[in-house]
């Protein structure tokens, strides 16, 4: 019996969230399967050129991340659009079948809303997919803003932006209350 490779060891350390991001941004199960599969090989492969002074994590997740756009820019458009119709209409509905789906809020904030899980997905489901993204990467897998940065390919200050604006809304939906547009405060005077 052989041991493990560094890779090998880092990534079943890691697997759990590799797979909860690879559903989340592919909204389906089977999908989500293809995606961690490439994505592992193509870290293997380029496992000799990782810099072991940055995170494993948000280093795979960079790639999980840019195989998903290949994969959407090859077909033609029409994943592109089922993608963006999943993520902007349909929510994810095979992700709160998951066992491996984390909790994306720490456990002080569920508490203090009384929020059950399904609330709480339904709710993380209706924020637009560039905060939701954020707010996913942050909360519930805990990099930090600049691995964050390096993933979406944004600027540190766009990242705790959409972080503190999906947090807001999440907060606005858990309460209950529907987040209000600017011509509805206009229209009030404020």
């Amino acid at each position: 019996m052989t041991e493990p490779s560094d890779f090998e060891r880092l990534a079943l350390e890691q697997l759990d969230s590799f797979w909860s991001y690879a559903v989340r941004l592919t909204g389906r199960a089977d999908q989500a399967q293809d995606l961690l599969q490439d994505a592992l090989a193509r870290g293997f492969e380029r496992f000799g050129l990782f810099d072991r002074s940055l995170s494993f994590k948000a280093w795979m997740f960079t790639i999980i991340r840019h195989i998903h756009v290949d994969d959407l820019r090859k077909g033609n458009g029409r994943r592109l659009e089922e993608s963006l119709e999943w993520q902007l209409i349909e929510g994810p509905s095979e992700i709160s079948e998951s066992p491996l789906y984390a909790i994306p809020l720490d456990p002080e904030a569920i508490l203090a809303q009384r929020e059950s899980v399904e609330r709480l997905q339904e709710a993380i489901s209706h924020l637009p997919a560039e905060m939701r993204e954020v707010v996913e990467l942050r909360d519930v897998e805990g990099l930090s803003y600049r691995e964050i940065a390096g993933i979406v390919k944004r600027p540190v200050g766009t990242v705790m932006s959409r972080l503190y604006r999906g947090r807001n809304l999440l907060r606005s939906f858990l309460v209950g209350s529907k987040p209000e547009d600017k011509s509805t405060e206009s229209r009030r005077g404020l």
